[in-house]
């Protein structure tokens, strides 16, 4: 129990952060520098939370929410670092 609430903590290799980035990172491995594969890839992300919250049949823990806004932050912080080049 002590290391599944260490591992879903903040800063935890579950957690809203790391995941978040973890889900960017993917996408841009994908993408690579195209902006526009970015946002095919953001569509997909929040596509596979759509179909994770059918399949789950009713809303998802907050920490699923919470890590999907964070990594659209990450997608955002992205297009604006493109659009001020």
């Amino acid at each position: 129990i002590a290391q599944a609430k260490e591992d879903i903590s903040e800063d935890g290799y579950w957690g809203v952060k790391q995941t978040s980035q973890r889900l960017f990172d993917f996408a841009s491995a994908l993408a690579g520098d195209d902006v526009e594969k970015m946002k095919e890839m953001q569509k997909a992300m929040e596509k596979g939370y759509k179909l994770a919250t059918k399949d789950w049949g009713q809303d998802l823990p907050g920490i699923s929410k919470d890590t999907l806004d964070a990594a659209n932050k990450l997608f955002d912080d992205y297009y604006a670092s493109k659009s001020a080049e």
